[in-house]
């Protein structure tokens, strides 16, 4: 009985444009595993993005390639970004996480 009540919510859940499906674990770990093949060393281009990850990897060097305000901005949406992608991978609540089941069991 209470799934058929949560069918009209999914419908209109699926229905929605806002929905995003592109960012899931698999999908993190697949970019992730991609990032990881650049080699620098090897003549591969030094990409806006890898710079980006060292910056924030290894902030005691590469800070200074930024100044202080600037940091602190990339820090901030940095932390941004890694919460947004946690709200959507896992759903911080159990209603969430139910409707979040029901929208991947649904066809």
């Amino acid at each position: 009985m209470r799934d058929a009540l949560l069918l009209p919510l999914v419908a209109k859940l699926k229905a929605c444009p806002t929905q995003d499906d592109r960012i899931t674990k698999k999908r993190f770990l697949e970019s992730w595993n991609s990032f990881k093949t650049i080699a620098p060393e090897q003549g591969d281009e030094i990409t806006p993005a890898v710079v980006v990850g060292v910056i924030l990897y290894d902030d005691e060097v590469f800070a200074c390639l930024l100044n202080e305000a600037e940091h602190a901005q990339l820090i901030a949406l940095s932390r941004i970004a890694a919460e947004r992608y946690l709200q959507r991978t896992n759903p911080p609540n159990k209603l969430g996480n139910v409707i979040a089941a029901s929208l991947k069991e649904s066809p």
